[in-house]
């Protein structure tokens, strides 16, 4: 019976102390690859971003939702993938819905300060669903869509740029999940 009390109250103090809370805002990193939050009620509206090919990349200072919270990546009919990182240095929590519309997209999430699921973390992602806290996410020629912080100096848009016009010799970015929402998130690459 002591060892089940104990359990219990353990289970308490990690819940109220240790697990961190959701942030419940979503900002986009100021001058940085154009990406559009708008708040009305409980839904965050992610838009704008720099599309290139079929990808849309967007830079997100902070990135966290609280239950009956939705974060509605809006994308064109052509997107493949929606990349977005979390620049602000905080860990994401997310306890609410993480969706994407308007295209069936797979959603690649990257924040090296971490990500965090909580009870209430729920998604609605037509494609794949990766999350990872890689510091960055390489495109050959040494070509850096980093986590935090200056992308080879400069900002998103120039490595974005960048990938603009050697996109076509590499006949497309192909983003392949090693494992589901369901598993364990991680992030590979391909030129």
């Amino acid at each position: 019976m002591k060892l089940k009390f104990s359990i219990f109250i353990l289970s308490i103090f990690t819940s109220i102390f240790i697990v961190p809370k959701a942030q419940a805002q979503i900002t986009p990193t100021p001058n940085d690859a154009n990406t559009i939050v708008n708040q009305t009620g409980n839904t965050f509206t992610i838009t704008g971003g720099t599309q290139v090919d079929k990808n849309l990349f967007h830079s997100l200072q902070k990135f966290g939702l609280n239950e009956n919270q939705i974060a509605d990546f809006v994308t064109n009919p052509g997107t493949q993938n929606v990349l977005g990182r979390i620049t602000g240095g905080d860990a994401s929590v997310i306890n609410g819905l993480i969706k994407i519309t308007g295209s069936d997209a797979n959603l690649y999430l990257m924040n090296p300060a971490g990500i965090i699921f909580g009870s209430g973390a729920k998604l609605d992602v037509p494609g794949s669903f990766t999350a990872t806290t890689a510091n960055g996410i390489g495109f050959g020629d040494n070509k850096w869509f980093n986590g935090f912080g200056d992308n080879n100096g400069s900002s998103v848009l120039s490595v974005l740029n960048w990938l603009k016009t050697n996109l076509e010799t590499f006949a497309g970015i192909f983003l392949q999940p090693l494992l589901t929402s369901k598993h364990l998130f991680k992030l590979k690459f391909r030129l």
